[in-house]
């Protein structure tokens, strides 16, 4: 069993990150008395799983590698306010 200040040391994170990650069922960690721990094998998971991509970084993502063209259309035309001339 590890401290969670040990545990952070391994993984270059604090205490207080690896806290939030087991409150967030994203580490499995056990409080005895006042100090939380967690077992190595646990640790080594959530540090696999924090490494692997995520979103569209994924390979398996439609939209993996893809470049979008990056939000709304323009809109062209004399309803877009384009090249109107003031009178």
């Amino acid at each position: 069993m590890l401290s969670l200040r040990e545990a952070g040391e391994r993984l270059g994170l604090s205490p207080g990150t690896l806290l939030v990650q087991i409150r967030k069922g994203a580490l499995v960690g056990q409080k005895i008395g006042k100090q939380w721990v967690v077992r190595a094998s646990d640790l080594a998971v959530y540090d696999t799983r924090r490494k692997e991509p995520r979103g569209f970084a994924r390979e398996d993502h439609p939209y993996h590698g893809k470049r979008g063209g990056g939000g709304r259309p323009r809109k062209t035309g004399p309803e877009s306010g384009e090249g109107a001339s003031d009178g």
